[in-house]
């Protein structure tokens, strides 16, 4: 995996955190403009995630060989991938909530919250979960890409966008969750990570930063002036401003100072499970009566930093010792010689 896209996928996942944080920032009655106008928008990392999704899945499918042994292979590694950092974080976070705050639990549905068969975000026990079916479409779609029965990601995907295009222009949701999730304007900020990585050679270079730097620009004063978060149009405008960002860290890869790196790295790493259990450690925050104590104590900023950087350092340590293990595990159950060497990327 490029450094780079690594370090932003960490930073996607802590500004999601940082969004979800954010009523308690405020209810402690603390303020800042800057953090406030950054949190409030942190639903954004979702929208980065899914581009990066698209640049990762594009480097990985480029690397099997065609056909039924590696496509099931390939789809069995992005099942295990989601899956297995996943339920533990899903535990956890049910112990939790049966400890802190039982009355809650009746409202979640848990088949849909074990299984990841919701896209909405209320009725699962991990909110943030609901972009995780999103991920296993982008997948099942790819898997028959691999499978070679399509010869061009174009025969697939052309007709796909055009029904999705269909659904922007004439409907918000259609209110059946399965066809919101088929026709999900999300597909188009993975098809343009998909694209970015097939095109990289085109794309990335140093002469196009400056176009790359307008566009984002551009996309983010509409992202962020008309909010538009609650529109159709959020994926096309976000997912601009996503993978302009993505490709501007493509594009300087060996820049990053090895200090910043040597940081940022360790939470990228981390991102996934740092993307799931920031929720588990908000009910936490709370449930243990830390919050209360921070307010009448009056070391309300002090705290909440703390509890930042505490979240950061456990989700790093679970995914050093559960995740991870967990992942290489199923890993090596997976690994056969139809993978080609590769000459980028991860």
């Amino acid at each position: 995996m490029i450094i780079n896209i690594q370090i932003l996928r960490g930073l996607a996942a802590l500004w999601v955190f940082l969004h979800h944080a954010l009523p308690q920032f405020e209810f402690m009655g603390l303020s800042s403009t800057v953090f406030t106008a950054l949190a409030n928008h942190g639903y954004m990392g979702v929208d980065v995630f899914f581009v990066i999704s698209g640049l990762v899945i594009a480097s990985s499918i480029e690397r099997i060989t065609p056909g039924l042994a590696g496509a099931g292979r390939f789809a069995l590694k992005r099942l295990s991938r989601i899956y297995l950092g996943f339920w533990p974080v899903l535990l956890l976070t049910w112990l939790a909530l049966n400890h802190y705050d039982p009355a809650r639990l009746p409202l979640y549905d848990l088949p849909k919250s074990l299984f990841l068969l919701g896209i909405y975000g209320g009725e699962l026990l991990i909110p943030p979960a609901w972009s995780l079916p999103y991920e296993l479409y982008f997948y099942g779609l790819t898997t028959l890409l691999v499978l070679g029965l399509i010869k061009r990601p174009l025969w697939l995907f052309a007709p796909l966008m055009l029904l999705v295009l269909f659904r922007i222009l004439w409907f918000d949701q259609t209110g059946h969750e399965w066809l919101d999730l088929l026709l999900t304007p999300h597909l188009i900020e993975f098809l343009l990570g998909f694209y970015l990585w097939h095109h990289r050679q085109l794309l990335i270079s140093k002469k196009h930063a400056f176009s790359w730097g307008l566009l984002l620009l551009g996309s983010l004063y509409l992202s962020v002036t008309y909010y538009l978060v609650d529109s159709p149009w959020r994926e096309p405008a976000i997912g601009l401003f996503s993978v302009s960002l993505v490709a501007l860290a493509m594009t300087f890869e060996n820049h990053t100072p090895k200090p910043v790196a040597a940081v940022l790295k360790p939470i990228g790493d981390s991102s996934y499970t740092l993307y799931l259990l920031h929720f588990f450690m908000l009910i936490l925050f709370t449930g243990t009566g830390y919050r209360t104590w921070l307010i009448n104590q009056g070391h309300e900023l002090t705290g909440f930093v703390a509890f930042i950087v505490l979240t950061l350092l456990f989700s790093y340590g679970f995914y050093r010792l559960v995740e991870k293990p967990l992942y290489q595990l199923a890993n090596r159950k997976f690994k056969k010689p139809t993978i080609l060497p590769q000459s980028h990327g991860k």
